[in-house]
């Protein structure tokens, strides 16, 4: 029998990827494939076929926040493997496991206000708070308020990346697409936002104190 070689954008059609994304989980061993003598990647698509059926990375077709958050957390973790260097100031153990904690309290909370069709106040209110300890964490780190901002605009991009390919991935449709990114950029402007403030009330009480 013959066997069937795909490109990279085939076979980033066959998983339902964008071919970024695939490219990214070649480079890390994720995807196994193949190189022409002309330096062109090559996909076997029985080993495609092996990746779909025995790994996590392609999300299965379930609801909108479900399947958002399977894919944002693969890409993010792909792009903090990418760029470690952004994360150098963190260098404390127990500040890193910090982090980790509020990244995932982040996501999880995104992917409740996603699902929530009518939205939750509530579920904004916990986003500021997530704000607040980021920034209480980052300003222990020495971190300023850019440098604080910066890892949260990394992770904001990401997730919107995320978001734009989602009518490739699970057949998402454009209203849905459009509410997912609504929804994204709601609870990140109040985490942002907190993060700011919480700056703006520590430096003035500083100010105060001298």
């Amino acid at each position: 029998m013959t066997e069937q070689w795909l490109t990279l954008t085939e076979a980033a059609k066959f998983l339902g990827v964008h071919a970024n994304t695939l490219r990214r989980w070649a480079n890390n061993g994720s995807v196994p494939y193949h190189t022409t003598p002309g330096g062109h990647r090559r996909f076997l698509m029985t080993e495609l076929e092996s990746v779909v059926k025995n790994t996590a990375l392609i999300p299965h077709r379930e609801n909108t926040g479900r399947v958002w958050a399977d894919y944002a957390l693969v890409e993010t973790r792909e792009r903090l493997h990418e760029s470690p260097h952004r994360w150098d100031k963190f260098t404390d153990a127990s500040d890193r496991e910090e982090k980790r904690e509020l990244g995932r309290r982040l996501l999880g909370l995104i992917m409740q206000h996603i699902s929530n069709g009518n939205g939750d106040d509530t579920l904004l209110l916990e986003a500021a708070s997530i704000g607040v300890r980021y920034a209480q964490s980052c300003i222990r780190s020495g971190l300023t308020v850019t440098e604080g901002l910066e890892a949260t605009m990394f992770f904001r991009d990401a997730m919107t990346e995320v978001a734009l390919q989602m009518p490739e991935v699970a057949q998402v449709s454009a209203d849905d697409q459009v509410r997912l990114l609504r929804k994204l950029n709601q609870v990140f402007n109040m985490v942002q936002k907190s993060v700011v403030e919480y700056y703006d009330k520590h430096n003035s009480v500083k100010q105060i104190e001298e």
